[in-house]
């Protein structure tokens, strides 16, 4: 087996908590049905999930910490976005006036099905969920283009990323200093249980496994590193973001001293 996982430390270490917490659940959800084939994974994929878990509940009762105004206001927007993605998904199925439409819409159907309930969620969770469903979306742009609903997939992902990205500002300007104790204790407890997952993911590579095994490790390590691509991405933005408006600072104290 050739699959390797990427490299994750470092780029765990530069995400803000609520990031960072945002990946292990994507993670945690995604695999979750492909360790079912692999019972030599349960014991640590269970320690994973408990450790995860009482990361999660330290930051929920918290997040009253740095809930604002405009975070509510962004949020309300992406929730009413994505119940018109799904609307307009179930209609087209629902009114389609031949077999092949409906075929169409099935395939469409299929992926909106499984976020239903994604507005319901805590803030992080719906947004790792969010940019899961775009980004399944989009890998028929055919079909959102036939039924219509191309920029509002689009639309869907944008409010998502602004969301997210005062979210993080706010989380690591406010939340991460205030929390910053309690929070490393937990935070290094879960990403040391997901280092041991990924250990026993890595050495279930080197193992005689059957066909059936082989897959769900594949499946599980295509998880994983999607995951690590998606927060070295959303890192890279962070980094930039803070670049560019220190950048900013910089050149307006140029002008305000060249002007005294």
């Amino acid at each position: 087996m050739n699959k390797e996982i990427l490299t994750y430390k470092r780029v765990l270490h530069n995400l803000t908590v609520s990031q960072n917490v945002q990946v292990l659940r994507a993670v945690n959800e995604g695999i979750r049905p492909h360790t079912a084939m692999l019972p030599g994974i349960q014991p640590v994929f269970e320690t994973f999930g408990v450790e995860l878990s009482s990361l999660d509940n330290f930051l929920k009762k918290n997040a009253k910490a740095f809930e604002t105004e405009e975070i509510v206001i962004l949020d309300d927007k992406r929730d009413f976005t994505v119940r018109a993605v799904i609307a307009k998904v179930q209609y087209h199925y629902d009114f389609a006036l031949t077999d092949k439409e409906r075929e169409e819409a099935r395939r469409l159907l299929y992926v909106v099905e499984k976020y239903r309930d994604v507005a319901k969620k805590e803030y992080e969770s719906e947004t790792a969920l969010l940019r899961s469903l775009a980004n399944e979306l989009q890998q028929t742009p055919d079909l959102l283009d036939r039924f219509g609903i191309t920029d509002l997939v689009a639309k869907l992902k944008q409010e998502n990323e602004e969301f997210e990205a005062l979210y993080n500002v706010r989380a690591q300007n406010v939340h991460d200093k205030q929390l910053k104790g309690n929070t490393a204790k937990y935070r290094t407890a879960a990403n040391k249980t997901f280092d041991n997952l990924c250990k026993v993911v890595t050495g279930l590579t080197l193992m005689p496994l059957s066909e059936e095994e082989k897959t769900a490790v594949e499946n599980i390590i295509d998880l994983i590193n999607g995951q690590i691509q998606q927060a070295t991405l959303v890192y890279n933005r962070h980094a930039g973001v803070v670049a560019g408006k220190k950048k900013d600072d910089e050149n307006a104290d140029v002008v305000k001293n060249n002007g005294e």
